[in-house]
């Protein structure tokens, strides 16, 4: 059995990579696979599309909605984190 590394020492990017692939992990998916990771990709782009109109109509305030949209962008870079 390979000795797995201590989660706290990985870049934030790769733990949270490893969280979301746990949550998949759970329901049988995995990012790794091309069709999930498209799925998953097209289900951030629809909530970036969310907020970017929460924000037009003024219930989300700018920072807010750039503070968010980093944690998209970080969330989308999970499937090629793992690949």
């Amino acid at each position: 059995m390979p000795i797995q590394p201590d989660p706290s020492s990985l870049p934030p990017e790769l733990r949270l990579a490893a969280s979301i692939e746990r949550v998949f992990a759970d329901h049988g998916r995995s990012l790794t696979d091309d069709d999930t990771a498209a799925d998953y990709t097209i289900t951030l782009s629809v909530f970036r599309t969310l907020l970017e109109g929460a924000r037009e109509q003024g219930k989300l305030g700018q920072g807010e909605f750039e503070t968010l949209d980093g944690m998209i962008k970080g969330m989308l870079a999970a499937p090629r984190l793992l690949a």
